[in-house]
């Protein structure tokens, strides 16, 4: 006789057996049509929430509720989704999103956060009221600046003499002059330097708070050098509307709603060679190529003149000589390292390819390949590791999520690689082929005083020798560098790292392979060997991992929930579908997701 055990097993699975073969044989017919559909009202406040954030106003509303048939209220309906995708509202609405989607932190990079030098330009400083030169800007290092002597007519020990002024049109506010005195009026371009050597005026140095260019030397064309920013206090430290800090952490977001706006192809994201800047983002730019040793940014008199920009910029600042609009720019334009692959013409897809191998030559890359958020200034300052990096990058564009191991799971032992031993590997077989491609970013104590700057190992006046990889130059490992930590980090003969100790002998920068190995594996591609950033875009294109991702952010913002990968896989191939056919265009697809009958539901 059975156990008791045994009888109730027996009692409760049976029929449950007997439903699971009826299911089986007997599979269930089209899905009923849903019962909970809003009203024609209800549909179109949730348009405008969407679409422009208010709600509909009562003219609107009351012209829907008089129509006379469900055809005349449907084609008001169809109206009002088409004027809102039209609307700078809905522009707005899409930046937005993108911060929600793309979400990183503030562009800085100090000992404690407190200081903010990135604009990697000389300060400049504002002479005091009641002095000779009231308003006018001077360099902080000016040798007749010690307790503003220089906005007196006063040399540095105080004794009377004729301070130089100029009067000149500035980067950061075109259509207008300002006044610079003493040393800031200099037209030199190299002053003599230390031990018999030559300064470049356009290169600025750190300082305690305030980085400054050589002494002797001006703030250059249109005082492109220099920039009104001093101390610890006032905008440049806050994410204020028009500080140059806040611009760089905008700059994703606002690529974004560059594309929804002007119709382009939203890989553009991870694959364009351009980008949308203020002239205080394109002024980052700018610095970052001369401080990697490009001269070219100054013969270019037109970056910093909004009213020259024919291309496309954002809606809400129509203005032609608004510096603050955020205008479209080819970023090899302001920075010569940031390569476009077009002849400077904007673009993106997969066609752009720059393949490089500090394996088999000792020569320096021409740049590294522009790919949108990617290779932008505020991410990558924000997540300032190449493992932090491809983790984020993955989470954003790829919906990747890193969990731990399952309880009860075992792993190799470690030796020196996370992504071969140890229980991290669980993660670090994916993060380490992706991180390959984001080596390069890093930041250089050595440029300021007080805060890192960032610079591109490897690329321009930042060659990385022997020495400098060891640790011992320009710093003792005790600070940090990024040479000390390359060289505990970029292990030989590690995922990450996929070089031989001899080729790193034969040349210290092979270390910085930032192209993945084609026996290599990454969200089911094994690449095109394509270098640097854009290699990881292209990856995450050419698997479909951008378009997935990509549908369903856009869903969870239409309709208001997320869709679930595994319950919802068929339903998000067809959106992918529907989506990729409009070519990546947000506009034709968020139309398309209210005409369906999930946007209408109550849920």
């Amino acid at each position: 006789m059975p156990s008791l055990r045994l009888w109730v097993a027996l009692v409760v699975l049976a029929p449950m057996a007997a439903i699971a073969q009826q299911q089986c044989a007997a599979p269930p017919g089209p899905r009923p049509a849903p019962t909970d559909l809003v009203s024609d009202t209800r549909l179109l406040r949730r348009i405008a929430l969407t679409l422009e954030g208010t709600t509909p106003d009562f003219t609107e509303l009351e012209a829907l509720t008089s129509a006379p048939s469900a055809e005349a209220r449907q084609t008001l309906i169809t109206e009002a989704i088409d004027r809102r995708l039209q609307s700078p509202a809905f522009y707005e609405q899409m930046v937005r999103f993108g911060h929600e989607w793309i979400s990183i932190g503030s562009y800085t990079k100090g000992a404690q956060g407190d200081a903010y030098q990135g604009d990697m330009s000389g300060h400049l400083f504002r002479c005091n009221g009641g002095t000779t030169h009231a308003g006018a800007y001077f360099i902080n290092d000016d040798p007749a600046a010690n307790m503003q002597n220089v906005c007196k007519n006063l040399d540095r020990a105080g004794a009377a003499t004729t301070q130089p002024t100029l009067q000149v049109e500035p980067w950061w506010a075109p259509g207008t002059m300002v006044t610079v005195v003493g040393a800031a009026t200099s037209t030199a371009t190299t002053v003599p330097g230390p031990m018999n050597t030559t300064r470049d005026c356009g290169q600025a140095g750190g300082g305690y708070y305030d980085p400054s260019i050589p002494a002797g030397c001006g703030c250059g064309p249109n005082l492109v050098w220099c920039a009104p920013l001093s101390g610890l206090s006032g905008g440049s430290l806050h994410d204020l509307k028009n500080a140059q800090r806040r611009h760089p952490f905008e700059e994703p977001a606002r690529l974004l709603g560059h594309l929804a706006w002007h119709d382009r192809d939203l890989s553009d994201l991870v694959l364009g060679n351009y980008s949308v800047g203020t002239n205080w983002l394109r002024h980052l730019y700018v610095r970052h190529g001369r401080q990697h040793g490009s001269t070219a940014s100054d013969a270019n008199a037109t970056w910093w003149q909004p009213g020259a920009d024919t291309g496309p910029r954002d809606p809400t600042h129509p203005m032609a000589n608004d510096p603050q609009a955020w205008r479209e720019f080819v970023v090899e334009d302001l920075n010569p390292f940031f390569l476009s692959l077009t002849n400077k013409q904007p673009g993106g897809g997969l066609g752009r390819t720059f393949q490089f191998d500090p394996r088999t030559t000792t020569a320096a890359p021409a740049g590294l390949p522009s790919a949108g958020v990617l290779t932008m200034m505020g991410p990558n300052s924000s997540w300032p590791r190449e493992r932090v990096r491809a983790a984020r990058f993955l989470e954003v564009f790829a919906c990747s999520a890193f969990s731990p191991p399952a309880a009860g799971s075992t792993f190799p032992p470690y030796v020196n690689d996370p992504a071969t031993g140890g229980t991290c590997l669980h993660c670090h077989t994916t993060l380490d082929p992706a991180a390959i491609f984001f080596k390069r970013w890093d930041f250089d104590p050595g440029a300021s005083y007080y805060v890192p700057w960032p610079f591109l190992g490897g690329i321009g006046r930042y060659r990385i020798s022997a020495a400098w990889l060891s640790g011992r130059y320009p710093h003792s490992p005790a600070d940090g560098s990024p040479g000390f930590r390359w060289r505990t980090a970029f292990v030989p003969g590690t995922v990450m790292t996929p070089v031989t100790p001899e080729q790193v002998a034969a040349n210290p920068e092979a270390v910085l392979l930032d192209t993945m190995p084609q026996s290599y594996s990454l969200l089911g591609d094994s690449g095109d060997g394509t270098m640097g950033p854009l290699g990881f875009g292209k990856v995450l294109v050419r698997s479909g991992a951008f378009d997935k991702c990509a549908v369903r952010k856009l869903y969870a913002r239409v309709v208001g929930r997320e869709l679930h990968p595994a319950d919802e896989g068929p339903y998000i191939d067809a959106l992918v579908k529907q989506f990729v056919g409009d070519g990546r265009k947000v506009r034709p697809f968020i139309r398309y997701l209210m005409t369906q009958t999930e946007f209408r539901r109550g849920l």
